[in-house]
């Protein structure tokens, strides 16, 4: 299937073919419905720990340690995955399955210990004071996209709350950052100083949310997301190399090439969440931090001979291979880009290409997690685990979408389940106005058109 810039349809059938059928078998929904599993085998089936199938019968260490551990902000992940399903397609089947998945979620939130990090024999897990801020913040990624889809009062209040927990936990006024676990967490943790910490609030939860809240709960929001903007510009940023480190604490080993969340990924993401966050703050200057420092962080991570994105950079050069969520990562903010710049198209299509032929798995297997620089994949690399579940494949889907319908000159349609039409309606992340909304037994076919500079 190749990809061209006709229109969005050839993301439609993406979502229809290659991914839903990894995420609408029984298996995958867990049980009760909504308490999704962690680990599935390839093929989409459970996984049985007597008779594990040969992909998880002997992983890698990072995950074969974890093997038997359902994960909440998976869960929340994929929660998410049917959020946006039922938003290209209007199929009621994936909002109830959100919902299913966000009322798992709803039950676990605690506005004194935040949400567990895991369950292992039906135990939440670890202690409250180990839990890190990044998987806080992924615990409700879930219920940000059903809000945005639904404006449901239950989780707007419920956003409101685990946001004000978590600012209120990790925030450490001596550092001017958010820690990683509190500080009366574990010995070999409170040290930890990391991007994730940071960028993961604007990124899964506050930058979508923000612009539905009402306004005393959007003022505050505003001033973490401006705390959360100046942690990431002096104390993350090396203005010396354009990109991002992944933590602080280790001095020189921080900011070795290769160590650790050093790569395009953490860098494209934080330059697109500071232009986000610019636009949303009105602060224009902020907002052409992003765009032009994402800018150049895509003309590096550029592979000419592949046609497609690097993951990062050694001190050898550059890391060729394709990990899924860098991928989506890069192709994210290049899409932005694309409707400013258009000359920028032109690696979106070939990109596309790259990621709908070699990252897409046959059969509707989803997307492999991880290929070579010609993109081939090594045998039994998972389709799911602790760290990959639909969230990057099904946002790429949905902002490609809006990215093609965009620079073809058509409209783009998503759907929503508002209990009455008068909300505003936003294409997810993008600049966009509505033009036309059909209103159905409390669902609403929007048309939006997205602009893009000639």
């Amino acid at each position: 299937m190749a990809a061209d810039l006709a229109g969005g349809d050839i993301w439609l059938r993406h979502v229809e073919r290659d991914l839903l059928p990894f995420w609408s078998g029984r298996a995958a929904l867990g049980h009760p419905i909504g308490n999704f599993p962690t680990f599935r085998c390839n093929d989409g089936s459970a996984y049985v720990p007597d008779a594990p199938c040969a992909e998880l019968q002997s992983p890698p260490a990072w995950i074969r340690q974890e093997i038997g551990r359902d994960f909440v902000r998976m869960q929340a992940r994929q929660t998410y995955a049917y959020g946006v399903a039922f938003n290209l397609t209007g199929d009621t089947r994936w909002l109830d399955l959100a919902r299913a998945g966000a009322r798992r979620t709803l039950a676990l939130l605690d506005s004194e210990g935040g949400a567990p990090t895991w369950f292992e024999q039906g135990r939440g897990m670890p202690e409250p004071s180990a839990r890190t801020a990044q998987d806080q913040s992924y615990a409700v990624v879930g219920i940000a996209m059903l809000y945005y889809l639904t404006r449901d009062p239950a989780l707007e209040k419920a956003l409101i709350t685990h946001q004000h927990f978590v600012f209120a936990r990790y925030w450490d006024e001596d550092w001017k950052m958010l820690r990683w676990v509190p500080k009366d967490g574990p010995a070999t943790e409170t040290a930890k100083q990391e991007l994730v910490a940071q960028l993961d609030q604007l990124n899964a939860y506050m930058l979508l949310v923000v612009p539905y809240l009402p306004p005393a709960a959007r003022a505050a929001w505003h001033a973490d997301i401006r705390r959360v903007a100046d942690t990431l510009v002096r104390q993350f940023h090396d203005p010396a190399s354009g990109t991002f480190f992944g933590t602080l604490e280790r001095g020189p080993e921080s900011r070795r090439a290769g160590a650790r969340h050093n790569d395009f990924g953490h860098t494209i993401k934080a330059y697109w969440m500071l232009m986000l966050a610019g636009r949303e703050l009105g602060d224009v200057e902020l907002e052409r931090f992003g765009r032009d420092g994402g800018a150049a962080i895509l003309d590096r991570a550029w592979d000419e001979k592949s046609g497609a994105w690097a993951s990062g950079w050694r001190e050898s050069g550059l890391d060729l291979s394709k990990s899924w969520w860098i991928f989506a990562e890069l192709d994210q903010m290049n899409s932005f880009l694309a409707m400013e710049q258009p000359q920028r198209a032109e690696r979106l299509k070939s990109s596309w290409r790259f990621w709908l032929e070699k990252m897409t798995a046959p059969g509707g297997g989803e997307i492999y997690g991880w290929v070579d620089a010609e993109g081939n994949p090594p045998p039994n690399s998972l389709r799911i685990h602790q760290w990959k579940s639909g969230y990057h494949s099904f946002e790429h889907a949905l902002i490609s979408y809006l990215t093609a319908q965009s620079l073809a000159g058509k409209r783009a349609v998503l759907h929503f389940a508002l209990p009455q039409s008068a909300g505003e309606f936003r294409p997810y992340l993008l600049p966009g106005k509505a033009v036309s909304v059909r209103n159905t037994c409390g669902r609403q076919r929007v048309e939006f058109e997205i602009p893009v500079k000639k």
